[in-house]
């Protein structure tokens, strides 16, 4: 499966909070089978905006069918940073089996990191491989927006416990390091449809993701399930955040770690011996 790096269209560069990356590509692009497999179609563009996160993707193309039996829902995309290896599986169609051409436009949710240089790779595949070439897509465009992310405030150094119980819906729930290392993900907490991480979290900077059932967590990114409804967020027990999410979506939020307040105070301790020691 050859990829050839197509034109790219960056608008708002001015800063990394505002940076968006536009790719598109005319087609046909075949979809067929799972992920990798060889007679997929796919494209690459290279992003040269500011570092940043991206929250969002909008996607529209034209779906035509070869009448082999596949279902709209099956035709999807996977988006790869070829720099990080952080890849994120969208599906923009739903519907089952159709003839002729339609247009797909949907909004998915993601976060995805990404640096000036940046390589993307968009392959069209199929979640269920029919006999011959299923569909193909044309005039096919994806715009990336930049993430928009809550502020959750500091928490102390130490065992920290995340949770989503009481929210309406099968939730997951994730936490990133600032670069984007994963470092824990849930589905389900015991007897629960909602999640729970314990981790033991260091000083530093991190975020936090809540998506529906299905999403997808690894290192460099993430794309959210299809599951929707209310959501909560509890850290250590109290309330720190709540919202909706749509088909699709997740929400995002940032948190500090600071020294414990112990710590702090053999800090000081230790900076008084060291200046003692001065004398």
């Amino acid at each position: 499966m050859k990829i050839a790096y197509g034109i790219v269209a960056l608008l708002a560069l001015a800063g990394a909070a505002n940076a968006q990356f536009v790719a598109t590509n005319a087609g046909p692009i075949n979809s067929d089978g799972p992920i990798g497999t060889g007679t997929n179609g796919s494209f690459g563009a290279t992003y040269g905006g500011a570092g940043t996160i991206f929250g969002n993707v909008a996607f529209t193309g034209d779906l035509t069918s070869n009448d082999v039996g596949s279902y709209l829902s099956e035709a999807r995309w996977n988006v790869k940073n070829l720099s990080t290896g952080a890849a994120a599986a969208f599906q923009f169609a739903s519907g089952n089996t159709w003839s002729g051409t339609v247009n797909v436009a949907a909004t998915r949710g993601m976060f995805l990191w990404a640096s000036s240089g940046d390589n993307f790779s968009f392959e069209a595949y199929e979640s269920y491989n029919d006999s011959g070439i299923d569909a193909s897509w044309s005039n096919v465009s994806f715009t990336f927006n930049s993430a928009t992310i809550g502020t959750l405030g500091n928490v102390n150094a130490g065992d920290i416990d995340f949770d989503t119980f009481t929210s309406t819906f099968d939730t997951e729930i994730a936490i990133y390091t600032s670069a984007g290392v994963l470092l824990g993900t849930n589905d389900d907490a015991p007897s629960s449809l909602q999640s729970q991480i314990l981790l033991n979290l260091a000083e530093g900077d991190y975020y936090v993701i809540i998506g529906g059932y299905n999403s997808l967590f690894g290192n460099g990114g993430a794309s959210g399930g299809n599951a929707a409804g209310d959501f909560v967020l509890n850290i250590n027990g109290a309330n720190a955040g709540s919202g909706s999410l749509a088909a699709g979506g997740l929400a995002a939020y940032s948190l500090t770690v600071v020294p414990t307040p112990g710590a702090l105070a053999l800090l000081g301790l230790g900076g008084l011996v060291a200046a003692s020691r001065r004398r």
